[in-house]
């Protein structure tokens, strides 16, 4: 009695001391992975940002291209760099064999899967593609790609810790890296790794995603000069006086950034109806990007020195909606004819520019508004609402601006601007992208996974066939020997010839053939649906198992039963729960 007491004891010390252990392990695991993924994502921002910069001094440097034309000073060099550019990116396709290059919607979609794959080939090709694109002139944005970057080093990464830790972690330091460096916005770069990626909250997740975009701005400033990407100087507010301006402002953002969207999402299918092979489409879109770029340079690239003009009003308001439409007309072509890059950056110019006509429109009614805090408003309001991310666009004025009353005010027009196009548009860009690929995050983790795992893996092939012709009383003494109720009919080629029940067979014995028996309007699945459709179709089913059907051939697959199908439905669920709490895999 005595032996077995020191035993159990010593058994508990040792079982607690091994949990202890690995909690220690866990703890040293987190730390390790978020400083990693945001030192290396945060070099790789640096590089991807100054290479676009380098390339972009390049072009607007070159003298060999200008020319004078009937007393017009014009510099071809933004038609050549995008001709050369969209070149680039054809070698890419070709070689790489990539067919649709990846941005934050697979990031998004990669972090609601159970397994958290991404294609990490895909992944890095595009993020080259985008660099190539931006820095040739394409007007396109920078921090999609690099979103994406993120969540493919995550991704790659992940084998290192053994599936310790879900992708979908990874995803998460590393878009928060991205954003923190690109922006020098630690806050936002955090927020915006859970409201527009995961979309949920755990202990487990936040941990490494804080340090990793906390490391990413240390090593942004220690390193490279921590220096803003966007620079305001904005005086003190009248937050009271100001609010019916926000509110209204906010609405009139709102239907800017639909505009923007709508734009981008049927020009695509606009330039497709041309018929135009890809690798031809993509030079035409770089020639209509370079001829306009001859004389409006600013609107050219990411736009990042005319955004820093428009928030400290340093472009004339007449100018500004010019730059407005022509940014507009310039996204969509350049995404529509096969360039890549993000949206985030171009969203914000738009939104700054908004700002500012807003500003002017409220000037001609002889109203006086701050023109500064408008395009700031107007950038976080369409910024936000392209991507889905009110909050994390609310922190980003804060860090940006270092001031609160403006972060305050901006609350009100990025509610407002996101109310509209969740109305008419939906939560984001990003999940229209995928909605129009069949793809609805808004319905959860669990529909997702299950449309995503097919009937096929679940058959079984505990099933008792016969032939067609086969004569009901032998069926019957071989269904009543196996004890089962129901059979099915596959003729000599194998091919499904329906479902038969012991009940019928033993009312009509007399018949000749068990084909002449068969059931009317059985419910039938085929190996490619999902186990969501397959819970559909057995909500009204009665019997003891349904046939899974091979879609080409027509065989029989094997059978699943209402148990099998709510018992994966329960496994998914757990998976789900343990992936939301930071339980890995």
């Amino acid at each position: 009695m005595f032996l077995n007491q020191v035993r159990f004891r010593s058994f508990t010390i040792s079982h607690k001391l091994n949990n202890l252990a690995r909690s220690w392990k866990l703890v040293i695991l987190i730390i390790a992975v978020g400083l990693f993924i945001g030192t290396a994502v945060a070099f790789a921002t640096k590089v991807f940002v100054n290479s676009i910069l380098y390339l972009t001094d390049l072009r607007e440097s070159a003298s060999i291209f200008k020319t004078k034309i009937m007393d017009t000073d014009l510099n071809f060099a933004p038609v050549i760099t995008l001709l050369i550019a969209a070149s680039v990116i054809n070698l890419v396709k070709k070689y790489a064999k990539i067919t649709r290059f990846h941005g934050p919607a697979d990031s998004i979609y990669g972090a609601h899967r159970t397994d958290n794959e991404i294609d990490t080939k895909t992944g890095y090709f595009s993020t080259f593609s985008a660099l190539i694109s931006a820095g040739g002139g394409a007007s396109v944005g920078q921090y999609g790609p690099l979103v994406h970057f993120g969540a493919t080093l995550g991704t790659s990464i992940r084998l290192l810790t053994r599936n310790a830790l879900s992708t979908d972690i990874f995803i998460g330091c590393g878009t928060a890296a991205a954003i923190s460096a690109g922006f020098n916005a630690p806050i936002a770069g955090l927020i915006f790794a859970h409201e527009a990626l995961l979309r949920h909250f755990s202990i487990k997740a936040v941990t490494p995603i804080a340090i990793s975009s906390f490391t990413a701005a240390a090593i942004s400033e220690r390193v490279f000069g921590g220096s803003q990407v966007l620079v305001t100087n904005v005086a003190e507010i009248d937050l009271v006086g100001f609010l019916p301006v926000a509110i209204i402002s906010g609405l009139f953002f709102g239907f800017v950034a639909l505009i923007y969207m709508q734009s981008l999402t049927r020009g695509p299918q606009l330039f497709a109806k041309t018929k135009i092979s890809p690798s031809y489409l993509i030079f035409i879109g770089a020639l209509i990007c370079g001829s306009v770029g001859m004389f409006y340079p600013e609107v050219l690239g990411i736009g990042t020195s005319t955004i820093n003009a428009m928030l400290n009003i340093e472009i004339d308001v007449k100018y500004v909606i010019i730059f407005l439409l022509l940014k507009l007309l310039l996204t969509t072509v350049c995404l529509s004819t096969g360039f890549f890059g993000g949206v985030f950056s171009p969203a914000l110019f738009v939104g700054a520019a908004s700002g500012l006509v807003f500003a002017g429109l409220l000037a001609t009614t002889g109203l006086e508004s701050n023109y500064s805090v408008l395009a700031l408003c107007g950038m976080a309001a369409v910024g936000a609402s392209v991507i889905g991310t009110p909050i994390a666009g609310v922190i980003l004025v804060i860090e940006l601006s270092n001031n609160y009353d403006l972060g305050v005010i901006s609350i009100v027009s990025i509610a407002s601007a996101t109310l509209i196009t969740y109305l008419f548009f939906g939560q984001s860009l990003f999940d229209r992208q995928l909605l129009n690929r069949g793809i609805d995050i808004a319905l959860g983790r669990s529909h997702l996974k299950l449309m995503d795992q097919s009937i096929g893996s679940l058959c079984s092939d505990d099933f008792m066939a016969f032939l067609p012709n086969t004569p009901p009383k032998q069926a019957v003494k071989l269904m009543i020997a196996q004890e089962v109720t129901e059979a099915y009919l596959i003729d000599e080629q194998g091919i499904y010839q329906g479902k038969i029940r012991l009940v019928d067979l033993l009312a009509n014995t007399a018949q000749k053939q068990c084909y002449i028996l068969r059931e009317n309007n059985e419910v039938l699945l085929t190996d490619t649906d999902s186990v969501l459709q397959g819970i559909e179709t057995c909500k009204n089913f009665v019997g003891e198992s349904i046939p899974v059907i091979n879609k080409d051939k027509n065989t029989l697959t094997g059978i699943i039963t209402e148990s099998d199908l709510f018992t994966a439905y329960l496994d998914l669920n757990r998976q789900i729960r343990d992936l939301e709490a930071g339980l890995g895999n």
